[in-house]
C-alpha cells in the first residue's frame, strides 16, 4: 500500500472515531429531542447586574481569600506577586477553576431580591444567568485585578477584610458594590431559566481542552454526545415557540453584544482532523520507514545476492 493510500485510511478512521465517540446509542436516539438552546440564554441581561453587586462581590472576595491561602501555604516564601495575579485573573472565568463558583450557582427570585444561590454538589450550564454573574465580577475586578493581587500579596488575606476593602470602600469606584442596597425587583420582571445541570465529567474535558489549547495545543476538539447531537442538527429549524427563554420579550439592547456563531459540523471535524493531522502523518512516515528496513535485504544478504549472480555467469 503506498503512502497517499495509507494516510487516506488514517484519516478515513480518525474522522470514523470522532464521529462514534458521540453519536448516540439507540436509547438516546428514541427519546425526546433535545432543544437547541436560544442565543439571549447564552448573554448576559445588564439590567440584572445592580440586583446581585454586592452578592457577586462578596463571593469573589471569598474565592479570592481562599485562593491566596492556598497559594501562600503552598508556596511560603516563594510565592510571587505573579502566581497571586493570575488566580485574580481568572476568577471571572467560568471554564478556570478560579472561576467555577460561577457554574455553581443559580439566580433564583425571592420575593422582591434576585437572589445568588449555591447548587449544592451540582454544576450548571453558562447560560444567561451565569453571564450576568460573570458580567457582574468583571465589572469588580478587570480593572483592578493589578490592585486587588497587591492586596492579597502584600496584606493578609483574610475573608472579611478583602470583603470590606471590595466591596464596601467608598473612596474607589467599583470597589463600594455593597454601599448601597440592591433596588427591588420591579414586578413586570420575568422569572429567569431554570438551572440547568451538567455532568462535572464533561465540565473536566472541556477545561483539560481549554488548558491545552492555552498551551499552544489547539487544534484538536472533544465532544459529548449532546455536542454531536446539536451538529448533526445543525441543518434543521426549530420552531421558535418550543424556546423556553424566559428574556425573549426584553428590549435587545439589555444584552450583551452576540457572541459569534460556532462554527459547524464541517468546520469542527476539519479543525479536528487538522490538529491531528500533524502527529498522524509523523507516525505514518515513521512506520513506512521502519518497514522499509523490516523487509529490505541486509547488506550480508545484499553481497552475497551479487556474488551467486556473478557466478552463474
Amino acid at each position: 500500500m503506498n503512502p497517499r493510500s495509507i494516510r487516506s485510511l488514517f484519516t478515513f478512521l480518525l474522522i470514523s472515531v470522532i464521529l462514534l465517540v458521540g453519536l448516540p446509542t439507540g436509547a438516546d436516539a428514541a427519546g425526546k429531542k433535545k432543544k437547541k438552546k436560544d442565543p439571549l440564554e447564552l448573554r448576559a441581561v445588564k439590567s440584572d447586574v445592580k440586583y446581585i453587586r454586592c452578592q457577586v462581590c462578596q463571593e469573589v472576595a471569598k474565592v479570592l481569600s481562599r485562593e491566596a491561602s492556598t497559594l501562600r501555604d503552598a508556596k511560603g516564601a516563594k510565592l510571587k506577586e505573579s502566581d497571586v495575579l493570575e488566580k485574580v485573573e481568572k476568577v471571572c472565568d467560568p471554564e478556570a477553576v478560579e472561576g467555577e463558583w460561577l457554574i455553581t450557582h443559580d439566580l433564583q427570585e425571592k420575593g422582591s431580591e434576585l437572589k445568588m444561590v449555591l447548587m449544592k454538589d451540582q454544576y450548571g450550564a453558562c447560560g444567561s444567568e451565569c453571564k450576568t454573574m460573570q458580567r457582574a465580577c468583571e465589572k469588580i475586578v478587570a480593572d483592578r485585578d493589578t490592585d486587588v493581587a497587591e492586596i492579597l500579596f502584600t496584606g493578609s488575606p483574610q475573608r472579611a477584610a478583602l470583603v470590606q476593602h471590595m466591596c464596601h470602600n467608598d473612596d474607589e469606584e467599583g470597589f463600594g458594590a455593597c454601599l448601597k442596597k440592591a433596588p427591588p425587583l420591579p414586578k413586570t420582571r420575568p422569572k429567569g431559566p431554570a438551572f440547568d445541570p451538567v455532568d462535572k465529567k464533561d465540565l473536566d474535558m472541556q477545561r483539560m481542552m481549554k488548558n491545552m489549547k492555552d498551551m499552544g495545543m489547539g487544534g484538536m476538539s472533544m465532544y459529548n454526545r449532546d455536542d454531536m447531537e446539536d451538529m448533526m442538527d445543525d441543518e434543521d429549524t426549530e420552531d421558535p415557540s418550543l424556546t423556553d427563554n424566559p428574556y425573549k420579550n426584553y428590549d435587545q439592547s439589555i444584552y450583551d453584544a452576540p457572541e459569534p456563531p460556532a462554527p459547524g459540523v464541517a468546520e469542527k471535524v476539519a479543525d479536528a482532523v487538522r490538529g491531528a493531522g500533524s502527529a498522524i502523518r509523523g507516525g505514518i512516515d515513521a512506520a513506512m520507514s521502519w518497514g522499509k528496513g523490516l523487509f529490505a535485504p541486509s547488506k550480508e544478504s545484499a553481497a552475497k545476492a551479487e556474488t551467486e549472480s556473478l557466478g552463474e555467469l
